[in-house]
């Protein structure tokens, strides 16, 4: 979508899916948190019990990929909630917020992308390596 000279309709249609994608995005972050505390509680109750040190080095580790996963899930959180307030702001009728709206999003569905795809490779290797130490 390059060309701004769009018709109220079509923008009303564009602007209607961009907040459907927003929220989209806002539940699938809830969804990455939970699954995350459930990751540390799990890694938790696990150390509750006998292990070795090169155990606990490798729980060390996921417990450090846990909690930068914390801080990415609130960043995205950030840049989720600055699309909407564009959206709110009336980025219909500005030709330069929708630009800026366009770019935002675009960088968000990519770094969307990047998230899930790092969240469920550090989900199976969390898995295995739990799997591997019962």
């Amino acid at each position: 979508m390059t060309d701004m000279r769009l018709t109220n309709n079509t923008l009303t249609k564009v602007l209607s899916q961009y907040r459907y994608e927003n929220e989209t995005w806002k539940r699938y972050l809830q969804f990455i948190q939970q699954e995350n505390n459930y990751l540390k509680t799990r890694l938790s109750q696990v150390l509750q019990h006998d292990f070795d040190v090169e155990f606990l080095d490798r729980a060390e580790y996921f417990q450090t990929k846990f909690l930068n996963g914390d801080e990415t899930v609130n960043l995205l959180r950030q840049e989720v909630h600055e699309v909407e307030k564009i959206l709110q702001s009336g980025a219909s009728e500005n030709a330069a917020l929708l630009k800026e709206l366009q770019k935002k999003l675009k960088k968000l569905s990519r770094d969307m992308e990047t998230v899930e795809r790092q969240f469920n490779k550090l989900k199976t290797d969390f898995n295995e390596f739990i799997s591997k130490a019962a």
